[in-house]
Order: structure tokens, then C-alpha cells, then sequence
């Protein structure tokens, strides 16, 4: 597997193991939702909670298609960035990871850095309370899409290393894809999803998958562990030693 080679699978099982992840981020927001419209038909607040969550996603992969084509600029600065940027993408996984597992709090702290550009999006993302029609739910999720967020930081600099803006768009939708069922069920169901999350320690798994994919994702830990496969899987059984000629070694 190439370092640069992501697959939209892997992208997708990121977002799904960040459920708890999300789950304490964007809980309340996507909860709010469903209080938001006055309609009481479920299928309502689906569409609603829906239509919010397609328009997370699409502002996932803008950020994605313009940050990827920011590097694919200058094939230097691609080059100088995709090593670097990989292992922080990396290293934010591992946090995040360590975070759910409940071992480590620093995640919070990069997270932290997105509140300062929060800051300026957060009044028209207020402007558009409360949020009781499809076209005010749209526009919410696009911009509540800038919610610091330590998952969706990791994953915009893990795709935008690919070097390829519309296949960074593409996987960045991957990873929206799989935060969307925890989210859905956070908005409409949040005290029963809690209660299964918790239940199962759900937390601990997807933790688990995001501390050993971070490690995957940085280029070190990603030849090392590459090496040690290949290395593996030498079959020194099958060299011929009768056929090396031990004349020419230069002892």
C-alpha cells in the first residue's frame, strides 16, 4: 500500500469510530435540532436533522477540495508539507484516540486553536436560529461544519496530503458518510444512543481503531510497520544457497 494510497473505506471508518467523538462535540447541536422545528412527525425531524448533516458534509469537502488545491499548487510545497502534515494528521488521531479511551485530554487543547476562528463564524451561525426549515438546516450544517473539531482537523490533513483536491473532496465525504449514523441517532434518539455507547464501551473500540490508524498514518510508524510485514514475509526456505556464488562475496 503506497503511503499516499487512502481509501474512501478507511475514510469512512474514521468518521464511524469517532461516534463518541462527535457525540460530545456536536450532541447538543444536533439535539437542538429536532427541539428547533415545531413539526412533531419524525419524518420531519429526520429531514431536518438530514438536510443539517448533508451540509456538514459538503463543508467538509470544500475545506478538503481547497486545501488539497492549495498544495497541489507548487509540486515544492507538496513536497516539503505531505511528510509533516501526515504526522500531525497522525499525532491528532493518536490524541483523539486516547481521548475516547480515556487516557489522555490533549486533543482538547489543539481543538482549542479552532476556537479562534469560530469565533467569526459562530454570529451568522447564530443568525439563523432556530432552525424550523430544510434551507435554515442546510445552512446550518455548512457552517457548524468549522466547529473545532480534533476528528475533522485530522482528516482534512490526511486527505489534503494526497495531493489530489478531488480526491481529497471525495474521501472528506467519506468521513462525513460515517459520522452521519451517529449523528442521526445522537439527534433523534441521544438519551437511548448514550445509554447503547456507554453500554457497550463503544468508546474504548473506536479509540482502539483511531490510536492504531494514526500510528498507520504517520509516514515512520507506516514503513516500519510495512517493513516488518514484508520482512515476514520472506520465506528464507525457499532462497537457494547452493546457487550464490560465495566466490565473489567480498569478505
Amino acid at each position: 500500500m503506497p503511503s499516499a494510497d487512502f481509501s474512501f473505506l478507511a475514510a469512512f471508518l474514521i468518521g464511524l469510530a469517532g461516534a463518541g467523538h462527535c457525540f460530545g462535540m456536536c450532541g447538543g447541536i444536533a439535539s437542538t435540532l429536532s427541539m428547533g422545528t415545531q413539526s412533531k412527525s419524525l419524518i420531519t425531524k429526520v429531514a431536518i436533522q438530514l438536510l443539517y448533516n448533508i451540509g456538514r458534509i459538503i463543508s467538509y469537502a470544500f475545506f478538503a477540495f481547497i486545501l488539497t488545491y492549495f498544495f497541489s499548487l507548487s509540486f515544492e510545497l507538496y513536497s516539503a508539507l505531505s511528510s509533516p502534515i501526515r504526522t500531525f494528521a497522525g499525532i491528532i488521531l493518536i490524541l483523539t484516540g486516547l481521548y475516547l479511551i480515556g487516557l489522555n485530554k490533549w486533543i482538547l487543547r489543539i481543538e482549542a486553536i479552532g476556537k479562534h476562528i469560530w469565533k467569526f463564524v459562530s454570529p451568522a451561525a447564530k443568525s439563523i436560529l432556530p432552525i424550523n426549515t430544510p434551507k435554515k438546516a442546510l445552512m446550518a450544517g455548512f457552517l457548524w461544519g468549522w466547529l473545532p473539531c480534533g476528528l475533522a482537523y485530522s482528516s482534512l490533513l490526511w486527505v489534503s496530503s494526497t495531493g489530489e483536491p478531488m480526491k481529497a473532496l471525495w474521501l472528506m465525504v467519506g468521513f462525513g458518510l460515517g459520522t452521519l449514523p451517529a449523528m442521526l441517532l445522537t439527534g433523534i434518539f441521544a438519551l437511548q444512543f448514550k445509554a447503547v455507547w456507554v453500554k457497550f464501551k463503544l468508546d474504548i473500540l473506536s479509540g482502539i481503531f483511531l490510536v492504531v490508524f494514526g500510528i498507520w498514518t504517520i509516514p515512520a510508524g507506516h514503513h516500519g510497520m510495512h517493513h516488518e510485514m514484508d520482512h515476514g514475509q520472506m520465506d528464507h526456505g525457499q532462497m537457494d544457497h547452493g546457487q550464490m556464488d560465495h566466490g565473489q562475496m567480498d569478505h
